[in-house]
């Protein structure tokens, strides 16, 4: 066992439509709130926030997966990007609520990443799935260099 396998990693898990979780690092969100989505025009709309109007996107589709309906998206998460990002913040609404987990990175079971979706990689937590999405196109707005 490495130094490494006692590292404790503080996430965020945001759920997805069909019960799995998007894992990022906690500090990749500014701030998640309570989402309700109006009936008016198309998608999910768009949120006021801090002086910023930002267009709202459904996890899901980012994700690669089919959107859920605009009525299952409960919870939005405003996501962080960085000085140089081409979009300062990115509004994300998923279907359901966001939980705070500290994991051990030995608690980590690397699993094989799904192939419908955008995903870099996936692990079993407690008999839990956790997606981990394209981080620098989440947080940057850059589309993640082929490998």
């Amino acid at each position: 066992m490495s130094s490494n396998d006692n590292a404790t990693l503080e996430i965020a898990a945001l759920p997805l439509a069909d019960g799995r979780f998007i894992a990022v690092p906690l500090l990749a969100l500014a701030e998640v709130q309570q989402f309700a989505a109006n009936d008016e025009g198309e998608g999910l709309g768009s949120l006021y926030w801090r002086g910023h109007e930002l267009p709202v996107g459904s996890l899901d589709e980012f994700c690669g997966l089919p959107a859920p309906g605009r009525e299952r998206h409960v919870t939005i998460g405003i996501f962080r990007g960085s000085d140089t990002a081409s979009d300062k913040f990115r509004a994300l609404a998923f279907c359901g609520l966001a939980e705070h987990r500290m994991v051990s990175a030995a608690d980590f079971n690397n699993m094989e990443t799904p192939a419908e979706g955008r995903f870099a990689a996936a692990a079993e937590v407690g008999g839990q799935t956790y997606l981990v999405p394209d981080l620098p196109a989440l947080l940057y707005g850059e589309q993640a260099a082929a490998v």
